[in-house]
């Protein structure tokens, strides 16, 4: 009979840090609306930090959250449509699936996000630092991404068509499988195809 003993599958424990956070990224991202004791309706934005964010909103759609702090958010999936992010704090957030179409977010801070598969169609991006943030497959069809920094990215096959990328950083970004056609706007001298971007001309 074999001595060897079986390994000890609870041997590697969760801290107690990292049990919370898997506890909270299987809750809802975002908190239902509920009515404070003053009649105002609230949503409440879940923080892997723990440091959740109020909005005076009954929805996302539209809202006003301009330089809040919501690093490491967890909105994956959300409908942001023309909301107002601008100088927005959502480094390390998690953003996949999320609807930004039409939304503002000139400023804010995307740093370290995953944003893979989310929509950012016709949104202003303008001065929006990205760097190390992953956009695998998302849409920024029409979106103005002038003064982006986005060295680091990975816009691994992303939806550019008719977007403005005269952004900074742009050549150190993962373009590989991006899309992109005739309209989409590049910094002077930057040449798509060698950065493995498709364009449709």
């Amino acid at each position: 009979m074999s001595t060897e003993q079986a390994p000890d599958v609870w041997e590697e424990r969760l801290s107690a840090e990292e049990l919370e956070r898997l506890v909270r990224r299987a809750s809802n991202s975002v908190g239902r609306v509920c009515h404070s004791p003053g009649g105002l309706v609230m949503i409440v934005i879940r923080c892997e930090t723990g440091d959740d964010v109020e909005i005076e909103a009954e929805s996302l759609v539209g809202a006003d959250i301009s330089g809040r702090n919501l690093h490491r958010a967890l909105l994956e999936g959300e409908v942001l449509t023309k909301a107002n992010l601008s100088g927005t704090e959502l480094r390390s957030a998690w953003l996949e699936r999320a609807n930004f179409e039409g939304a503002t977010l000139k400023g804010a801070s995307l740093t370290g996000t995953n944003a893979s598969l989310a929509n950012f169609a016709r949104t202003d991006l303008r001065e929006t630092v990205m760097r190390a943030g992953i956009f695998r497959n998302a849409d920024f069809s029409e979106a103005d991404l002038r003064g982006a920094k986005v060295e680091g990215a990975d816009f691994r096959e992303a939806s550019f068509s008719g977007a403005d990328l005269q952004c900074e950083g742009l050549e150190r970004a993962n373009l590989r499988g991006a899309r992109a056609n005739a309209a989409t706007r590049w910094p002077g001298g930057f040449k798509p195809e060698d950065h493995g971007v498709e364009v449709m001309r």
